[in-house]
């Protein structure tokens, strides 16, 4: 088994054991993460309940971003796949902003539930040249952060743009997600001397 599966499946069981309740009786289905866009909410309940039935009476819970602001304390996301990304970098840019947890390294949208859910601070993707990022793997996980009160823009500080299509075009470098605006602003300012010292 690759190396970076044992990382993956151990990250990703971290996240799930916080993301499900360990008394539900679904605990092993799975959640459901949502939002309304200018709500200022976000929230989480389960997939399933008892006998493996797609009701949903009211059990949803209101989830928050972390109050974490420090780096030292941070638990950041990255993804798994390489081929996409710059691992190198982002351990370069965490390296020179403090953060001393090790990445945790999970797929698809689950970076930004734990992120919208207070289980980590911080996700950081800086794609390989040529790469073009599309809307729909992160247009619900960025509304679902901000309305759970966290900050998501492109690696210059500017909002993502849903609205051209299907890529995220003009994105500036990569793409920042932060628990809060303290964080963000640390981020954010330490990608341009990293990115100008940097091969990408």
């Amino acid at each position: 088994m690759k190396k970076e599966w044992l990382s993956y499946q151990n990250g990703y069981r971290r996240i799930l054991s916080r993301l499900t309740s360990s008394t539900s009786e679904s605990s092993d289905r799975g959640s459901v993460l949502y939002a309304r866009k200018g709500g200022g909410k976000a929230w989480m309940q389960p997939l399933l309940h008892g006998e493996n039935k797609f009701v949903w009476p009211n059990s949803a819970r209101e989830i928050r971003v972390s109050s974490i602001d420090n780096p030292a304390l941070a638990t950041f996301c990255e993804p798994v796949e390489k081929a996409n990304s710059s691992h190198s970098f982002t351990a370069g840019l965490a390296h020179s902003v403090g953060l001393r947890n090790q990445p945790l390294r999970v797929y698809s949208m689950v970076k930004y539930a734990a992120i919208a859910r207070g289980d980590a601070e911080i996700y950081m993707k800086f794609a390989r040249a040529g790469y073009k990022e599309k809307i729909w793997d992160h247009a619900a996980g960025v509304l679902i952060i901000e309305e759970a009160g966290g900050v998501v823009t492109d690696a210059g500080g500017q909002p993502l743009d849903f609205s051209k299509g299907e890529y995220l075009e003009g994105l500036d470098r990569g793409i920042i997600a932060c628990a809060g605006a303290k964080l963000h602003e640390t981020i954010i300012g330490a990608v341009d001397a990293s990115w100008n010292s940097s091969s990408l």
